[in-house]
């Protein structure tokens, strides 16, 4: 929820999109873009209603654009940005029906039963996939990947199979210095997400002293530190701050965790050292191999590793 929030700011939306869709041309300008809730009906047994995540409308160009947020990869995301786009499509053409039904505009049957006239148009929706996990996307990108073709089939040139794909932007290979809104500072912390001193001193430079504390939550959140929100949530404490603290706090229970391995450790070799040492005065006192596991109960690597007469 965090993160449809933070990417449906109009001027982050038109910003990533014309960079990513437009190579940087303004094409998508927020003064122009309307959010759209879409819930769709399932279309199968046991599956519930599909939801976007973000969908605007460029009023201006008359195209929807949406963006699904994945921190996973899915695997049918080919077929499922394919139904979310035909839902539209279908939500749209039942809007146009059902105002040429309340103002009695069909002329013949056949438009009634196209829903839509000759000269009814659809706006286009354009779906980008903003994967926020760390890595590469590791699923397919278009439909005919998700087929076992034989080789013979792999061209579709003539085959009569339709393909279906949508564009991925990955959270850990864009490149940062493009961006102008904060965007910039929230990629630039996904980038940073296994090196954690590089993170720290990315958070106290001066580009994310100057976020607000909404967007520090939101790169918290997707940074998936929990620790790191529930420290800036309790205390209201910045993020450079709390991430400095939590790494501290982190050392200090490293140093404390292996000063407790280094006691278990003493305890447990000086435990070994006075075992081994009855067994080597049983063995000094002419006492059997048999007799002493039996008495002690060792094993005979403990036997053989005892010292003997």
């Amino acid at each position: 929820m965090t993160g449809r929030m933070f990417f449906s700011d109009k001027e982050r939306f038109a910003e990533l999109l014309n960079l990513h869709l437009y190579h940087g041309e303004k094409v998508l300008l927020p003064e122009n873009l309307i959010q759209r809730k879409r819930e769709y009906p399932p279309l199968a047994d046991g599956c519930g209603p599909k939801s976007r995540d973000i969908l605007m409308e460029d009023t201006k160009r008359k195209v929807c654009y949406g963006v699904e947020l994945e921190t996973e990869t899915d695997y049918s995301m080919p077929e499922r940005i394919m139904v979310y786009d035909a839902c539209e499509y279908e939500r749209q053409i039942r809007a146009i029906g059902r105002k040429h039904l309340e103002e009695g505009t069909y002329v013949n049957f056949r438009e009634k039963k196209s829903r839509i006239k000759v000269d009814d148009f659809l706006l286009p929706t354009v779906t980008v996939v903003l994967y926020l996990g760390e890595g590469h996307w590791e699923g397919k990108r278009r439909l005919v990947d998700m087929f076992h073709l034989p080789e013979y089939a792999a061209d579709l040139s003539g085959s009569g199979i339709c393909d279906y794909g949508f564009s991925l932007l990955e959270a850990d290979f864009l490149r940062t210095e493009d961006h102008k809104t904060d965007l910039k500072e929230f990629f630039q912390a996904m980038q940073c997400r296994q090196d954690r001193e590089r993170l720290k001193h990315l958070l106290c430079s001066d580009g994310f002293q100057r976020l607000d504390p909404e967007t520090e939550l939101v790169i918290a959140a997707h940074l998936n530190i929990r620790r790191l929100v529930r420290r800036m949530k309790k205390g209201e404490v910045p993020m450079c701050k709390a991430f400095e603290d939590l790494m501290q706090e982190e050392r200090r229970n490293g140093r404390k965790e292996g000063i407790e391995k280094g006691i278990k450790k003493g305890k447990k070799e000086g435990k070994k050292a006075e075992r081994l040492g009855i067994i080597g005065r049983m063995k000094k006192e002419g006492l059997e191999e048999a007799q002493i596991i039996r008495l002690t109960k060792c094993t005979k690597e403990e036997y053989a590793e005892a010292p003997g007469i």
